[in-house]
């Protein structure tokens, strides 16, 4: 089977293609899993020049035109959609629910055996007739993959479309895209301390670091150590983070949150709340930026790992966190729910309710640190790791491109 991942939005700051595929590295993932998965995956982009690199199985096809890296939703893409008619491919999946005008004239392009799958990857569904004009443009698309079933149906004005939705995990991350490290296993150790002074290992067997060791690199300390990931914004809404972290570091004077981010919108307010409280003072520390391939040492120096997100397409921080044993207590919206298997994993806390968040703290915390890090783990590599989203993906499109079969060849590949 051939698949074609599609994009339009570039940045316009990469002018080199090995750039743009080490900072898009998320698709290159779930396209390299897709081998194991005997899918065929190829990405096709607009971009400041004409190109083509190939990289372990994965072919990656770029194309020109006079507009910049922005798209707008009235512009359709001409010399893109003909290059995507010549591949030829069993599916495309296109990358952005919004751009529902060059979905359209896909459809029309293509030929009747190509199916089509439309991507959600984040963002409120915007008012009523643009959801109206996006919604009749897209219904020429034989499914949709957004994070959760709840998450779709926002955007649908009917319920005619629902049974298009095909649930599947938005994508997962590479700490080091060019070693590709693979996620490191939690193995018992001889010290029953708990999980800050056990051994994690890589999937070689090899001894990875232990977290102990991991926080005099790091220089994070705290009894718990608890980390932040994310932007600095009301969606992230740190403050309501900050007012319930005040209670419980009251609560444990040794608790010590750490928060790392890239953008800080609301960077002043979190200073001045910070400054305006003792307790904060001493139990909050702002680290700002850290590079991408020094995250993993964060993660594993942590304990809990929380956000106080109002929505989010997917969580790819959640994600990192799970990878690496964090335990979670991030609020309780649709993808964080199934990212942590409805709540089993750590605790939920409501929006907006810094209460609420101290209530999941507690709950979070007399839980046993080892086996919620270790359960952690194991339920990132078997539902959220490119390996798992494979899987799920590969079944969806099998799916989509028998259903767009003529029903006698239909009813023979179904058997």
């Amino acid at each position: 089977m051939k698949v074609i991942q599609l994009f339009y939005f570039y940045d316009e700051r990469l002018h080199d293609e090995r750039a743009f595929i080490r900072q898009y590295y998320t698709t290159t993932g779930w396209s390299e899993a897709l081998l194991a998965e005997g899918v065929q995956s190829r990405i096709v982009t607009r971009f400041g020049r004409d190109g083509y690199y190939e990289e372990r199985g994965i072919q990656h096809h770029f194309c020109a035109d006079k507009r910049g890296g922005n798209f707008r939703a009235w512009q359709v893409p001409w010399k893109l959609v003909r290059q995507v008619k010549q591949l030829d491919a069993d599916v495309v999946q296109v990358h952005s629910l919004t751009l529902s005008l060059p979905t359209f004239v896909l459809r029309w392009m293509l030929p009747r055996k190509t199916a089509i799958i439309v991507q959600h990857h984040g963002g409120r569904s915007p008012g009523r007739i643009k959801r109206l004009l996006h919604n009749l443009l897209n219904s020429v698309a034989d499914a949709f993959f957004f994070t959760t079933h709840e998450q779709g149906a926002e955007w649908f004005m009917r319920a005619a479309p629902y049974h298009k939705i095909m649930p599947v995990m938005e994508g997962a991350t590479f700490f080091d895209y060019d070693t590709r490290d693979k996620a490191p296993i939690l193995q018992p150790g001889g010290n029953s301390g708990g999980l800050k002074a056990e051994t994690f290992r890589k999937n070689d067997g090899t001894v990875f670091t232990n977290r102990i060791a991991m926080r005099q690199l790091t220089g994070l300390s705290g009894a718990p150590v608890f980390l932040w990931v994310g932007r600095l914004d009301d969606n992230k809404d740190p403050l309501t983070i900050l007012e319930g972290f005040a209670q419980v570091a009251a609560q444990h004077p040794q608790a010590r949150l750490y928060m790392i981010y890239h953008e800080g919108v609301l960077e002043e307010a979190v200073r001045q709340r910070i400054q305006q409280h003792p307790t904060l003072q001493n139990s909050v520390h702002l680290l700002g930026r850290i590079g991408h391939e020094k995250m993993m040492n964060y993660y594993h120096s942590a304990d809990y790992f929380i956000l106080g997100s109002h929505h989010e397409g997917s969580g790819y921080a959640l994600s990192e966190a799970l990878r690496c044993g964090c335990v979670p207590i991030v609020t309780a919206i649709p993808s964080f729910r199934m990212m942590t298997d409805g709540g089993r994993l750590g605790a939920f806390w409501q929006p907006g309710d810094a209460s609420s968040f101290v209530t999941a703290a507690g709950q979070a915390m007399r839980q046993p640190l080892q086996p919620t890090g270790e359960a952690c783990m194991a339920w990132w590599h078997d539902q959220l790791s490119f390996e798992a989203i494979a899987r799920v993906a590969a079944a969806h499109y099998r799916q989509v491109v028998a259903a767009r079969q003529p029903f006698p060849t239909r009813r023979m590949a179904l058997k």
